[in-house]
């Protein structure tokens, strides 16, 4: 009896012996399919995730279009771009992406045929093939949704390309009534500064008809008044915010302001017959000129 039960373990252990060769080949087949498996699900959770940040991207685009940055933020590279430059970016990771479904659709098929491969004339791995042919139709139909993903991405892509362009034709409307503004408002401020004076006898005034005598008796004690009809040729022409003293041509003469100037706003007033001496230095511009942009000046 204790022959016999040696005999069967020597057998049993041959057996052993025989069969380890396929069992160890097996093994490496086993592992070569769930490589396969775990090459594939790896290119199926990048490209995920490659889709999962361009769909981010573009909503930060597109809030960043919606929104004026915020004020200390933090910049970092992509936010320092401008919209051309993100569009750009956006536009090459969607490329990239779509080559790499490609490459793993195509990559889905050959790993099937090596794990038939593999498999052939194997019955413990016929079931792992199934296993397999299952994960290779779910990573199809993932990628099939990934490959509408990206359709997607393109439609938005376009559609944000489509608004920003809008917004750049309102922008340069915007920037051109800009400019249009800042030219009105600059002539209106020279318009406003700019005023004149003129010096000159009662004669060479009388004779450019910028004054007209009033009043008096038989051609005596006429008075002389600013003419209704002035021209601006015929004056010196200044900014009043930048000339404020008006020098007379002889310091030894006396001066007479007979437009309608207040005299209040000198630095020295008039006597009291309204004659002055030198020039005149004015103290408040706005008040001097608020009357008249006219200034004549007659020497007595």
């Amino acid at each position: 009896m204790k022959k016999f039960l040696l005999l069967a373990a020597v057998l049993a252990l041959g057996a052993c012996d025989r069969s380890k060769p396929e069992l160890d080949k097996t093994l490496v087949q086993m592992q070569q399919i769930a490589a396969e498996k775990d090459s594939l699900l790896k290119d199926v959770m990048q490209t995920s995730q490659f889709i999962a940040d361009v769909n981010t991207q573009l909503a930060t685009v597109k809030s960043r279009n919606a929104t004026k940055p915020v004020k200390g933020a933090a910049p970092d590279a992509e936010a320092s771009m401008t919209p051309a430059q993100q569009r750009d970016l956006i536009r090459t990771k969607i490329k990239e992406t779509t080559d790499r479904l490609n490459e793993a659709e195509a990559r889905l098929g050959a790993s099937r045929n090596r794990v038939k491969d593999l498999a052939a004339n194997n019955s413990a791995l016929t079931t792992q093939l199934a296993s397999y042919d299952s994960t290779i139709t779910a990573f199809k139909t993932i990628i099939d949704n990934q490959k509408t993903e990206i359709v997607s991405l393109n439609e938005q892509l376009a559609s944000l390309q489509t608004e920003n362009a809008g917004l750049k034709q309102d922008k340069d409307q915007l920037t051109t009534e800009k400019t249009a503004l800042a030219a009105d408002k600059s002539t209106l401020v020279t318009e406003r500064n700019t005023v004149y004076y003129v010096i000159g006898t009662k004669d060479e005034l009388l004779k450019k008809k910028l004054i007209v005598q009033t009043g008096g008796t038989l051609g005596l004690g006429k008075t002389q008044v600013a003419s209704r009809d002035l021209s601006p040729a015929d004056f010196t022409t200044i900014d009043k915010t930048a000339v404020m003293e008006i020098p007379f041509p002889h310091a030894d003469k006396t001066y007479k302001v007979i437009s309608r100037q207040d005299v209040s706003a000198l630095e020295t007033a008039p006597d009291k017959n309204g004659l002055i001496k030198g020039g005149l230095k004015i103290t408040n511009a706005d008040k001097f000129w608020a009357a008249s942009k006219y200034l004549i000046i007659i020497e007595q």
